[in-house]
């Protein structure tokens, strides 16, 4: 059975540019279980990270001779795994079946503390983005989202046109949306299943 060899940080690096195999399974060794516990944490289910920690791996390995361009390991290898997990969460939030295995696996550990109050910081996340909008407009969208209620609903119950519910609400997601790609790196779409219909 060989024996691998430890690598520093940038004998890695350099070794991984000249496409050195036991280097590169080295770095798997050495990073592997803190790139999956990284995307546990956003995927709620390390079944699913693990899988996804080996596409990235594997991705690594193939496209090795791009290498030559990264300076600093460990930062290149976090932002290309965060990357890859908030790809796989976008595709997830227009992918049902990807979409209903996040939510099962986020209900299983929604009563874990850590999962609850990163939910109870989505919403106030959500909320001070709201406080900058006009106050019949928070109303509606949480009329529709937090209640989960339908635009005839809401109009119904405020007095107002079906179009009008729908104008609030296309004007908070505008806001929402913006916000969230930029200041979470998420799409709208999974935050809100997150929250809201977890």
């Amino acid at each position: 059975m060989s024996v691998i060899k430890d690598y520093t940080e940038n004998e890695l690096l350099q070794s991984m540019k000249a496409e050195n195999e036991e280097a590169f399974v080295s770095f798997y060794l050495s990073y592997g279980s803190l790139v999956s516990n990284y995307i546990t944490k956003y995927v709620k289910s390390s079944a699913l990270a693990e899988d996804l920690c080996q596409e990235i791996f594997l991705k690594i390995w193939e496209t090795r001779a791009q290498m030559v361009e990264v300076r600093a390991l460990r930062p290149w290898l976090f932002t290309l795994t965060r990357n890859h997990t908030f790809n796989f969460l976008k595709r997830a939030a227009v992918d049902h079946t990807a979409k209903a295995e996040i939510l099962r696996n986020y209900q299983q550990s929604h009563q874990n503390v850590e999962d609850a109050l990163l939910t109870r910081d989505y919403q106030e996340y959500i909320d001070s983005v709201l406080s900058t909008l006009p106050l019949r407009t928070r109303e509606v969208f949480r009329m529709c989202r937090e209640q989960q209620r339908t635009y005839d609903e809401v109009a119904a119950e405020l007095g107002i046109s079906r179009n009008a519910v729908k104008k609030h609400m296309v004007r908070s997601m505008k806001v929402l949306k913006g916000s969230v790609e930029k200041d979470l790196g998420i799409s709208l779409p999974v935050l809100m299943a997150l929250v809201f219909y977890s």
